[in-house]
């Protein structure tokens, strides 16, 4: 490596870029965690109501009826899917997908840093397509009005949240596939290491 490639840094735009997706990503992880927390409170309560209580009051001469959260599957299914759309931005940007790089983990880090422009231009073309066909999905919830069974929420409501997810994963994708040829070019890496390397 040449000494002038080796003290070239990346772009300035790349780094504020970063790290206001950094910023916007991990809000929305958090975010996510708290809905994924919400959703275990639920099971927890319904699990506990439906199958503790009843035996327990039974032995204490209390008789109580099995009592669990009306919809309750319904809120843990709509709930984990948003949190699962929240959290692949912040993971994508972090570096965090599992990665195999058993023929490649001695390989040179240009070699590296070209398959993972790969990878992230692959995934920018998926997270573009899941964002662009959940459009589709959210529009047919919108005009058919669809509600969930029990709670009669409108189904739309977790399809605008995962739409607005999707459509960061894809901006963050685009930045990865940046990133990834701003590494070709100083030829080293830039930001978090990969989830092998911790």
């Amino acid at each position: 490596m040449s000494e002038a490639t080796a003290t070239r840094r990346p772009t300035a735009a790349l780094t504020a870029v970063g790290h206001v997706l950094d910023r916007v990503a991990g809000a929305v992880a958090v975010l996510g965690g708290l809905v994924l927390v919400g959703m275990i409170a639920v099971s927890v309560v319904s699990i506990v109501g439906r199958s503790i209580l009843p035996p327990i009051s039974g032995l204490l001469g209390m008789p109580m009826r099995a009592r669990s959260i009306p919809g309750d599957i319904e809120l843990v299914q709509h709930g984990l899917g948003i949190a699962v759309f929240a959290f692949l931005p912040y993971c994508q940007l972090r570096r965090g997908n599992v990665i195999v790089d058993f023929f490649t983990a001695n390989a040179r880090h240009r070699v590296r840093a070209a398959l993972d422009l790969l990878g992230n231009a692959i995934f920018l073309a998926l997270a573009s397509l899941i964002a662009w066909r959940l459009i589709a999905g959210l529009q047919d919830k919108i005009a058919f009005r669809d509600t969930t069974m029990v709670l009669r929420l409108p189904e739309a409501y977790p399809f605008a949240a995962a739409l607005g997810c999707a459509w960061l994963l894809a901006i963050v994708c685009a930045f990865t596939v940046w990133r990834s040829v701003e590494e070709l070019i100083v030829d080293r890496p830039i930001g978090p290491a990969t989830a092998s390397e911790h």
